[in-house]
């Protein structure tokens, strides 16, 4: 198994690694099975805790908040994207958090269904200003503002946003 070890700490990728064979070795015992252990991959991906890649067994992780929450992060993302490969394999393609996943997760792998995270997403802000307040853009409106020639206009007073330099 090919693994990508880009900005997350051994230890973590060890408790990764650790709590997918737990799971995957549980879910083979319960429903009979010999499910290969998929490749895990880390990136930084905004507000994406985890994904589930089907057809390519793989799950790929969100190294910041990975980095950020640690043990809590790994027992709750692991098992729903695992819970994902795992429903693939047995039912098919099926809907994503429907009926089956969340037998999956609850009577497999003992695991709340839970189809969303409640993590901390750090975002990189760029202030703005027009005549009445401040504005917080994201990295992408502030690129698009950048080097698209892109305008945005506050809400409220109707006048153009402009880049507030730091001193």
């Amino acid at each position: 198994m090919q693994q990508d070890f880009k900005r997350i700490p051994i230890n973590l990728h060890n408790q990764v690694i650790a709590c997918l064979r737990k799971n995957l070795a549980q879910a083979n015992q319960l429903l009979n099975m010999q499910f290969t252990e998929p490749k895990i991959i880390y990136k930084p991906k905004g507000s994406v805790a985890g994904s589930a890649f089907l057809m390519r067994w793989e799950i790929q992780l969100n190294s910041i908040m990975l980095a950020d929450n640690g043990q809590v992060f790994i027992e709750e993302v692991v098992p729903h994207e695992l819970a994902h490969l795992i429903v693939f394999k047995k039912f098919g393609n099926v809907k994503p958090h429907g009926k089956e996943w969340q037998y999956v997760m609850s009577n497999i792998l003992g695991k709340m269904p839970k189809t969303t995270h409640n993590f901390d997403v750090k975002r990189d802000f760029y202030l703005y200003y027009c005549e009445c307040q401040e504005h917080q853009l994201t990295k992408i409106r502030h690129n698009k503002v950048q080097h698209n020639n892109i305008n945005y206009l506050c809400r409220k007073c109707g006048t153009q946003l402009k880049q507030k330099m730091l001193s």
